[in-house]
């Protein structure tokens, strides 16, 4: 089953186990055909990550980045990209300014 990744700035949102010091990196089995399912699944679980990840387009925000199988999502506003049973969608935040 494809999995999601949360990278740590990203689990912060999420509710944190009795006695944890830190948000650390979370990986999330889900299923779906594409990426847009994928994140579907996680939203359904942790609902308030939705605003964060997306706009109110549904569009990936501009200051975050996914890696599907290690290679760059490039079109953020397209998330019906087909997507592998055992492929793993990482969920940064991405870095910008100078």
């Amino acid at each position: 089953m494809p999995k999601v990744v949360l990278s740590s700035a990203l689990s912060r949102w999420l509710p944190q186990a009795e006695g944890a010091r830190s948000p650390s990196e979370v990986a999330l089995t889900v299923s779906g055909a594409s990426i847009g399912e994928a994140l579907e699944q996680v939203f359904a679980q942790y609902p308030n990550l939705r605003g964060y990840v997306l706009d109110e387009h549904g569009t990936v925000r501009h200051h975050l980045a996914l890696f599907i199988d290690g290679a760059a999502l490039r079109n953020k506003r397209d998330l019906s990209q087909a997507i592998g049973k055992d492929s793993e969608i990482y969920v940064m935040q991405a870095l910008s300014g100078g």
